[in-house]
């Protein structure tokens, strides 16, 4: 009889997380964050495909011509996602989280790794962890050796919620590293 409720006990321990709970709605504070478009282009390059070589022309780009289109349409998918990056939306249970972001929404699974397709159909692997307090979500895609990794940490004394990004693309010139902070909203 014990070892049987300390077997479902054991079961339920190990599906609750073991952080905060991140839930509610949360307000990018601009003045407290880094400035991620700025990042953005730093990590990410010139706004257009490089071209002109010995012709001069720029119509037709010379080079790694795919590789360089491929990297100038991440820099435009980049920015568009920071201009998402003005709210949050986290819902929270003991099996899942859920971000809601502008538009987009990701799921999280707490008690196993998982498979999704970002936005451009692209299979991601998913993995989420706790690291004491913190909460870590890791994307791990095959195109370009991407990954992504992301820290969420829970500040109640002052009602922040504090989301430490690292993306790593080979299309980039170095990894973008950038620290946003939210106040939680009513």
């Amino acid at each position: 009889m014990h070892a049987c409720i300390a077997v479902s006990l054991l079961a339920i321990l190990a599906t609750t997380p073991q952080g905060d709970d991140f839930s509610g709605s949360w307000r990018l504070d601009k003045a407290r964050s880094d400035d991620l478009q700025a990042r953005i282009e730093e990590v990410a390059g010139a706004a257009q495909v490089k071209s002109g070589g010995a012709t001069g022309l720029t119509i037709l780009p010379e080079g790694n011509t795919r590789s360089e289109a491929e990297r100038v349409e991440l820099r435009e998918w980049m920015l568009g996602i920071a201009r998402q990056q003005e709210a949050l939306e986290v819902e929270q249970s003991p099996s899942e989280i859920k971000l809601f972001e502008g538009e987009g929404a990701r799921t999280f699974y707490f008690d196993r790794e998982h498979v999704r397709q970002d936005n451009q159909g692209r299979k991601l692997k998913c993995r989420t962890r706790w690291q004491g307090p913190q909460l870590v979500l890791e994307e791990v895609g095959e195109r370009h050796r991407m990954k992504l990794t992301e820290v969420f940490t829970l500040v109640p004394s002052v009602s922040q919620l504090i989301h430490v990004v690292r993306f790593e693309n080979a299309l980039l010139t170095k990894p973008l590293e950038v620290r946003l902070v939210y106040a939680r909203t009513p």
